[in-house]
């Protein structure tokens, strides 16, 4: 397939690019509102609130016979050829010493250019000493690296492939509580439970899966509430997403959907094994050395899909840092650091079908990320993934190739250019690049302090 560079493209992608640079320049002064109550004029407890929005704008810099929506693999991923897509606003807040909130909500855009809000995360937490915490209310769960990381904190554009398809769209969220538990410095500890919260958004080719004939259901919506400390070998690294291509060309004549005809009906079959009901999960993480240069996780979640069965899925993952160094707030990834994160992520379900018969179906996908800081302010990285086959649903297998560069203009505007190479029954060889801006107001950190350094 003949591919070129769209000149008309990359010149309106600028040109907003740079009136949001500039409108982002003049109000990116640090926002913090702290209130003192207390009695008779004194002061007994402080609320502090930091609001922060996000602006991501990201444009396709290729023109392809392939529309920008068949290489989504979520529904955060670019769907048009540029856009603003999506506007985050992120709020922390403290109560006090033991008390603190989190506020996460997004505006969608799809690719016929309509909007849609969500709320991602509304949650408390207790600290109930230095070692042991509650939080309660809606969240994203801890599962592996890539689950709790909001949109502004990928390591690339798009979401991981494997986490996209089976990790509900790369969002597993939950109502209800968690414990998070830290006896050293070693050992991290997270445990869930309580409803599966399910996507609200209608976009494109995703589907309203109000309209499901056999299963009646939303499909599901988990972004994450991650910690802002991309160094520490947390939850801010890398994401990717499902194959909504990968249920192209395929047959079913039971429904029909707006925009990509039976690729979508197949994507809802396919849908309807993803946790919908009630989920239980755990995330475990060990560093293997006191510098904490080496981590290993493992992750578990289970929990009854739309068929009413279980579906279970199940993570490990390794990341180890190189050249790490430490700034004042313990070992971060900086200029001339070398970070090397891999995981691996494997689901299992019992279909049923309308006649009564059932299949035990299972599939897997990996994702493997290199960084290398070339200064305190420029990152590149590549990420080689694959997700696996699921025949009985249809689902085709897909490999992805990426390479990234992503630069911090100030504290809070990030520059990424990415090349997408991928590769499956329906894509064949196909290519993608991107060019995004991700533009920071309020905050107290802004963009620099959310992506690797």
């Amino acid at each position: 397939m003949f591919i070129k560079l769209s000149m008309k493209k990359l010149k309106i992608i600028l040109s907003i690019s740079i009136v949001g640079i500039f409108a982002a320049s003049s109000l990116a002064a640090e926002e913090v509102f702290e209130f003192n109550v207390g009695a008779d004029g004194k002061s007994s407890q402080s609320v502090t609130f930091v609001p922060e929005v996000f602006l991501n704008l990201t444009g396709s810099l290729l023109d392809s016979d392939t529309p920008v929506s068949d290489f989504a693999t979520s529904e955060h991923d670019p769907q048009q050829d540029y856009q603003i897509n999506p506007v985050e606003l992120h709020i922390d807040s403290e109560i006090g010493e033991n008390i603190s909130g989190l506020f996460y909500g997004v505006a969608l855009q799809d690719e016929d250019d309509n909007w849609e809000t969500a709320i991602e995360e509304i949650k408390l937490t207790y600290a109930i000493n230095d070692t042991l915490s509650i939080g309660g209310g809606q969240f994203l769960n801890r599962f592996g690296f890539q689950n709790k990381k909001h949109i502004h904190m990928w390591d690339f554009v798009n979401q991981n492939l494997q986490n996209s398809r089976i990790l509900s769209e790369g969002e597993l969220i939950t109502r209800g509580v968690e414990f998070d538990y830290k006896p050293n410095s070693r050992w991290s500890f997270n445990v869930a439970a309580g409803k599966a919260r399910l996507h609200d958004h209608d976009h494109g080719h995703h589907g309203d899966h109000d309209d499901h004939d056999d299963h009646g259901e939303e499909h599901h919506d988990d972004h994450e509430g991650e910690d802002h400390d991309d160094h520490e070998g947390e939850d801010h690294d890398d994401h990717e997403g499902e194959d909504h291509d990968d249920h192209e060309g395929e047959d079913h004549d039971d429904h029909e959907e707006d925009h990509h005809g039976e690729h979508e009906d197949h994507h809802m079959d396919a849908d309807g094994i993803n946790i919908s009901d009630w989920i239980a999960s755990s995330d475990v993480r060990y560093y293997l050395d006191d510098d904490q240069t080496l981590m290993i996780s493992g992750s578990l979640a289970v929990g009854e899909n739309e068929f009413g069965t279980k579906t279970w899925a199940y993570g490990a993952g390794i990341q180890k840092l190189w050249g790490g160094h430490d700034h004042g707030n313990g070992l971060e990834f900086c200029q001339g650091a070398t970070k090397l994160k891999a995981e691996a992520i494997g689901r299992s379900a019992e279909v049923k079908h309308e006649d009564g018969d059932s299949d035990d179906v299972s599939d897997w996908g990996f994702s493997a990320a290199i960084y290398y800081g070339l200064d305190e302010m420029t990152t590149i990285s590549a990420r080689q993934e694959y997700v696996s086959a699921l025949e009985e649903l249809e689902l085709e297998d897909r490999h992805r190739t990426s390479f990234a560069l992503s630069r911090n203009i100030s504290d809070n505007i990030l520059a990424r250019v990415q090349y997408d190479y991928n590769r499956s029954d329906s894509l064949q060889d196909n290519h993608s690049l991107w060019l995004q801006f991700q533009i920071a107001i309020g905050g107290s950190g802004g963009s620099h302090a959310h992506h690797n350094h």
